[in-house]
């Protein structure tokens, strides 16, 4: 089967901040990175097409590397683990553009 993503994939996991104006501010699980959107573990997914706030911290800094981004995906994985059947949820969110003032407020003329 022919790989259809364009961008090379980091397949690590990492602590992000994810902010909406609707639901706050929440921290998650995030892996599968790449350039144009990365993988979020959510218990329970965030609506299609809502507008996020991505940090993503640096640890033993208080800076941040920060990005809007939109949910674009559901998923719902499941996977053997020692012969026991797990199950995940999450989103694809893809990546809209990155903020140049990493870790500042996100001004509200930005969000759209």
């Amino acid at each position: 089967m022919q790989e259809r993503r364009s961008a090379t994939r980091i397949d690590k996991v990492f602590r992000v901040l994810i902010s909406t104006d609707e639901f706050g501010d929440q921290g998650y699980v995030a892996r599968n990175i790449s350039a144009t959107g990365m993988f979020v573990e959510m218990a329970e997914p965030l609506p299609l097409n809502t507008k996020v706030i991505v940090r993503f911290t640096l640890p033993n800094d208080d800076a941040a590397i920060c990005a809007l981004a939109r949910v674009q995906n559901h998923y719902y994985v499941h996977y053997n683990d020692r012969d026991e059947l797990r199950g995940l949820t999450g989103v694809g969110v893809r990546f809209l553009r990155f903020v140049p003032e990493a870790g500042a407020p996100i001004p509200r003329d930005r969000m759209h």
